[in-house]
């Protein structure tokens, strides 16, 4: 039996909130469709868009981690110059690096709702799961 994960490896690993054990996204994140989830846990099947526009929630998540990039990389530059860089030197190094991240930020910013919204609590017990009625 596979040892089992903590809530912070399940994040880090994109894992189901309930069982630890199922993907929640199709593809890897550095992929053209790095944004496919799967619509149930292959493990447990947990319904992973809880309601309707559930995911709305996660575009606050990915803002956040966006404003906390721009701040980063805007400060980074600053540290690493001597003199004040023109302004295209921070809209480059801004987006060069956000384009990077987008894929990151997409997937973390929907498990973070999932694991802390989505109403659902840690189990290996099939029983209730299948009381839970998912």
């Amino acid at each position: 039996m596979e040892k089992e994960r903590s809530k912070l490896q399940g994040i880090l690993q994109c894992k189901c909130p309930r069982c630890r054990q199922g993907d929640v996204f199709e593809k890897p994140a550095f992929s053209l469709n790095f944004a496919k989830t799967y619509r149930n846990c292959s493990v447990c099947n947990l319904k992973f868009e809880r309601t309707m526009g559930f995911w709305w929630s996660a575009m606050y998540v990915s803002y956040a981690f966006t404003v906390a990039h721009l701040i980063t990389v805007m400060v980074a530059i600053n540290i690493l110059t001597k003199e004040r860089p023109a302004l295209w030197v921070f809209f480059t190094a801004i987006l060069g690096s956000f384009i990077f991240f987008v894929p990151a930020y997409f997937r973390y910013s929907r498990v973070i709702v999932l694991y802390f919204l989505g109403g659902t609590n840690y189990t290996t017990n099939p029983e209730v799961w299948e009381a839970q009625g998912e």
